[in-house]
């Protein structure tokens, strides 16, 4: 069985690597790390698929964390 992918959308870089290594000791695998809604675009384009993604709601930019859900 495969684990279960999860993208983090976090724009502050110390809480990003601790939900990585969080979610790692937890047995998910995180597939990605993106910081704006640009970076999450890149990450989906290239064909990624998460099961789930872990979105901040206040992102640095002019798109928050609901819009780009």
């Amino acid at each position: 069985m495969s684990k279960v992918k999860i993208l983090i959308v976090e724009d502050e870089s110390i809480i990003a690597l601790n939900l990585k290594e969080s979610l790692q000791d937890l047995g998910y695998e995180p597939c990605g790390i993106a910081p704006n809604k640009c970076k999450t675009m890149k990450i989906l384009e290239k064909g990624i698929v998460p099961d789930l993604i872990l979105m901040d709601i206040y992102l640095k930019g002019p798109t928050t964390g609901i819009e780009l859900a």
